[in-house]
């Protein structure tokens, strides 16, 4: 798709071509531009604050500097390759077009391709600063030209805020409906201009976007990127040959006794042998310490604990990881680490090595991520934990690790509950609503009490794990590889991938009751997104108070996108929302007898008038011609005279047509806005936002001509609505006339309206920015949940803002969409908050040694798992 510019004197082109997020820039001498005619010298700058016109509307840019400072934190633009770079985009015809990006965009349902974004907004809102990064105009409505003349003629009349009419106001309507009544005469000439059709499209304005990336990981292998690389593909199927998603029927190593000496061997082939698994903190036991004498003491102590505490089950074996994991790093040493749960759940019962029996200690352990699965994956119900004697906490290291030690004194154990642990060591008494009750219903859960659900045990899994400590950081995604050892399916290793990609991945791997689908649907606390884990915050109970089982999905995830926190839908209905001005609507109304008696004046009064004109004009002329010849015929003394009964009747008889016909003007006004109101039975689909909030009655006079109580409040739409304390029906907030008692807003939030023409509803939200899109994605407690989305221009990608709630109808009138890439932030990619790269930095950790050799005295450098 690459294309040259073959004049380098004059021209310097640099282009960078592949997916939906390519992008190139160019320069002319000394001169940047982006104009697809590198020859063309001009350029513009639409972070200038000043005027633009385009798609037939002027419109007020932006500011640069508000621009910087609420998106970027202060930094230029440039260096985020805004407006200076072009982005390539392949629209869902297949059309390949460049344009830089700049202000905001969206797709245009006429024309499918992108377009700068123009917002209408209230007055208030044009009197501010230029903030926001998008182009901005007053807010205009579409009415007929008939009704809109009429409406300013009778406007001055209408009623005050005191439900009065001012004598003053009635004279300047007289004045005004003198006026207008020859110019709505004329526009009555033409009947398509006020008789329109009742006839009009069903649907909404469709979203014309499609996806045509690879998804990172597909929900089905065909949908994933083809590759070549030989190399990578024998990797992949050496990994699945040792296999990191069945389970391990034995492990594969185990320190055993054999011949009267400890040492490591090899399962594979052998009979099942019994076991204990040994789980530890290698702060407590420094097995991989740098200092040789340190490390060498502390798996000592550890072997010696070890070994005493199988000979106590009655058993020749134990797990340790430090000697059973794989020393050198490739896909036998990821099997043992990703396969550990499968040890831990063969083991005869789990060994938990402290230093000391103190609180302190126990709960060292028991705060690290590792160590929690280690302990509630044990398939025995108690778990032993052991300590060294109190007056003994080192041990001879001149004597032999496996020489007989008659005066050894014995370890000091304790028996506990995998309950009683979620109380002393993973919580406190006192924390009884806190961080730990996910860690309680996972003791529940493995406890045989309680038994959670798929998408139950998913989240409170990942809760429990996400809030507690990790040593170090391996990888992103070591949370989704710790919740794996829950799950039944595995998932490969890759150490590239964020968490929030590790965890989508294992959710589709495994029958989670389709949990990224209700994700999709949440609406979580701004707050909490920021302060917890990104994905956790998704999982709880949002801020419409729903649970994620209380979601229906009404979509399914393709595949998992190349970006944190991005998704791929398939399935789901979407929307465009119009911004630029409200349309003008065609609906039906309920035809009642006032409106039949205004449509009857509009279609007489011509005809009163041409009929009235007519016989004046005829019989008129006729009766001025009689009269005449009479009189000249009496001035004559002759007798002979014409009879001008029948034309003075017919003359009468038009002058009668035409004052009532003069009347039925005057009453032409007041008859087209009878005509265009009554109660309107169905109207044309559009959902048409603006920025800022405006009462009912302005705003359904500036739609539609004039106040009938067409629109409504939705009554549970958002966290904005109020509702009638009788019946369910919306009403209007108090602050949206008083914007001294507005609701305090999240940072960087505003008030957006969207106005739903299909259902004639209101709804109030807040957002960063304005969504364009609107993507029906699941239902919940009776309302369909509707997902508003950004659409940011540089990667084809849609970010979401917020979640309303609609009425179930609306989905009749909405498309289905294919393969539409999501993001559940609402930030540009270009500047994401939650850079787990730059929050946690990664650790490289120590090499692992492990060897098979008959005794265990030397210690190794190794690399241990718990913890």
């Amino acid at each position: 798709m690459s294309r040259e510019v073959k004049d380098a004197s004059a021209h310097q082109f640099s282009q960078i071509d592949g997916h939906s997020d390519a992008k190139r820039s160019w320069k002319v001498g000394n001169f940047h531009g982006t104009s697809k005619w590198p020859f063309v010298r001009y350029e513009t700058d639409y972070f200038s604050g000043g005027r633009g016109f385009a798609q037939g509307v002027w419109y007020r840019r932006p500011k640069r500097k508000h621009v910087e400072q609420e998106f970027f934190d202060g930094n230029e633009l440039k260096t985020f390759g805004i407006g200076n770079e072009e982005y390539r985009h392949r629209d869902i015809f297949g059309r390949v077009s460049y344009q830089k990006r700049d202000v905001l965009y969206y797709i245009s349902p006429s024309e499918s391709t992108p377009k700068r974004l123009i917002v209408q907004g209230t007055p208030d809102v044009l009197k501010k600063t230029h903030a926001g990064d998008w182009n901005r105009i007053g807010m205009k409505g579409s009415l007929p030209p008939v009704l809109a003349l009429s409406e300013w003629a009778l406007r001055p009349g209408s009623k005050r805020a005191n439900d009065r009419r001012s004598c003053f106001g009635i004279i300047h309507m007289l004045f005004r409906v003198l006026i207008a009544v020859i110019p709505v005469l004329v526009l009555l000439l033409f009947p398509d201009w006020i008789y329109e059709s009742s006839d009009f499209a069903e649907s909404y304005n469709e979203f014309p976007n499609y996806t045509w990336d690879y998804p990172r990981y597909a929900s089905n292998a065909l949908d994933m990127r083809p590759t070549r690389d030989q190399k990578k593909i024998t990797d992949r199927r050496e990994l699945e040959r040792i296999s990191t998603r069945t389970r391990l029927l034995r492990p594969r190593l185990l320190v055993v006794l054999k011949d009267g000496q400890w040492q490591v061997e090899s399962q594979e082939g052998k009979r099942h042998r019994s076991y204990i698994f040994i789980s530890s903190y290698r702060g407590h036991f420094p097995v991989h310490d740098s200092n040789p004498k340190v490390q060498a003491e502390a798996r000592a102590n550890i072997h010696r604990m070890a070994r005493q505490c199988a000979k106590e089950e009655g058993l020749e074996a134990y797990w340790i990881d430090h000697e059973c994991i794989e020393e050198k790093d490739g896909a036998l040493k990821t099997a043992d680490l990703h396969r550990m749960c499968d040890v831990i759940r063969g083991a005869v019962r789990t060994c938990i090595m402290l230093p000391e029996f103190s609180v302190q200690k126990m709960q060292e352990w028991g705060d690290r991520m590792w160590t929690l699965p280690e302990a509630l994956l044990s398939s025995a119900d108690q778990l032993k934990l052991c300590a060294l004697p109190s007056h003994r906490n080192s041990v001879d290291l001149s004597q032999s690790s496996n020489s007989p030690t008659p005066a050894e004194p014995s370890l000091q154990t304790q028996m506990l509950t995998k309950l009683e642990m979620s109380d002393g060591i993973w919580g406190n008494g006192e924390d009884q609503d806190g961080d730990h009750q996910a860690t309680r219903l996972l003791a529940e859960n493995f406890g045989g009490v309680l038994n959670l659900s798929r998408i139950g045990l998913f989240t409170v899994a990942l809760e429990a794990l996400s809030k507690r400590v990790q040593n170090g950081l391996f990888s992103k995604a070591d949370v989704a590889y710790a919740l794996m050892g829950f799950l039944h399916e595995r998932i490969q290793f890759d150490e590239t991938e964020t968490d929030f990609q590790g965890l989508a991945r294992l959710s589709l791997s495994n029958d989670s009751d389709r949990l990224l689908e209700r994700m999709i649907c949440m609406f979580p606390d701004p707050k909490e997104a920021d302060s917890q884990h990104f994905f956790v915050s998704h999982t709880k109970r949002d801020q419409y108070l729903s649970r994620l089982w209380d979601v229906e999905p009404l979509c399914q995830i393709a595949g998992v996108g190349d970006e944190d926190g991005q998704v791929i839908l398939d399935g789901c209905r979407g929307v465009s929302i119009r911004w630029r001005t409200f349309p003008q609507l065609k609906y039906r109304r309920m035809q009642g007898l006032l409106n039949l008696l205004a449509e009857i004046v509009l279609r007489s009064c011509a005809l009163w008038a041409t009929t009235g004109l007519s016989l004046l004009g005829v019989y008129g002329y006729h009766l001025s011609n009689d009269l005449a010849y009479n009189q000249d015929q009496a001035a004559e003394g002759t007798s002979a005279a014409y009879n001008y009964e029948l034309d003075a009747g017919l003359t009468a008889l038009g002058a009668i047509a035409l004052c009532a016909a003069i009347l039925l003007c005057l009453a032409v006004p007041a008859s087209v806005r009878r005509f265009y109101g009554g109660y309107v039975q169905s109207c044309a689909p559009w959902l048409v936002g603006f920025e800022g909030v405006m009462p009912r009655k302005e705003l359904e006079t500036l739609i539609f001509g004039n106040d009938d109580n067409r629109l409504s409040y939705e009554p549970s739409s958002t966290l904005f609505c109020e509702r009638d304390e009788n019946e369910r029906v919306g009403r209007e907030p108090e602050w949206v006339r008083d914007a001294s008692k507005r609701p305090k807003l999240p940072k960087g939030h505003r008030f957006f309206t969207l106005v739903d023409t299909g259902n004639l509803t209101i709804n109030i939200f807040s957002a960063k920015r304005p969504p364009s899109v609107a993507l029906i994605t699941g239902k919940e407690g009776g309302m369909l949940r509707t997902v508003l989305c950004h659409y940011e221009r540089s990667n084809n990608c849609l970010y979401k803002e917020t979640v309303i709630r609609m009425d179930s109808v609306t989905m009749n009138h909405a498309r289905v969409l294919s393969w539409v890439k999501v993001s559940l932030g609402d930030d540009l990619n270009l500047t994401k908050k939650h850079d787990i790269s730059q929050q946690m930095p990664k650790v490289t950790p120590p090499a692992v040694q492990v060897r098979e050799v008959p005794s265990i005295d030397s210690s190794l450098p190794g690399h241990s798992a718990s913890g």
